[in-house]
């Protein structure tokens, strides 16, 4: 009688299993769609013969950082721009940010919109990617420009020549 009891209820959990696994609904498997892409950022040409157009080189010393800031600004005449820095701490020098966009200068404000950061477009609604400086001076060899903001910095830029790039 055991060895009958016991295959009955081998058999009883076996369909107790089974009835479990047809009972239970297959698992949805829905695969994320992809966000769309965001809009480009369309960039005004600046005015025709602006001085601020051309390659600007600005040597700086951040607080809070021990090293000397090198910062390349590429502004082009259909109004995209190109920034890079090199951080150079004693002998080392590291690359820091590569980032282009669109740039335009409207009531002495010069503003500059990064769209892609190290080749990747960023959020455009992120404020870190819109910087704006207040331009003090614009002369053919020289750009004098201060960070908006409170206790803004004044960034010093000479003009390079056109394909100059940072020494890595």
């Amino acid at each position: 009688m055991s060895s009958v009891y016991l295959r009955s209820a081998g058999i009883a959990c076996a369909v107790l299993v089974l009835a479990g696994c047809v009972a239970r609904k297959p698992a949805v498997i829905t695969e994320a769609q992809p966000a769309d892409p965001p809009k480009p950022v369309a960039c005004v040409p600046a005015q025709s013969g602006d001085p601020m157009i051309g390659t600007w080189l600005s040597n700086s010393k951040p607080r809070d950082v021990s090293g000397d800031l090198q910062s390349l600004i590429v502004l082009s005449a259909d109004g995209t721009m190109a920034y890079e820095t090199l951080l150079k701490i004693g002998r080392k020098a590291r690359p820091a940010l590569r980032e282009t966009g669109c740039w335009t200068v409207a009531d002495g404000i010069y503003t500059m919109r990064t769209t892609k950061s190290a080749g990747e477009l960023v959020d455009a609604n992120d404020p870190i990617y819109l910087n704006r400086y207040r331009v003090e001076k614009v002369e053919k060899t020289k750009l004098t420009l201060r960070e908006l903001k409170t206790g803004g910095q004044v960034v010093t830029a000479r003009r390079m020549p056109t394909g100059y790039r940072l020494p890595y």
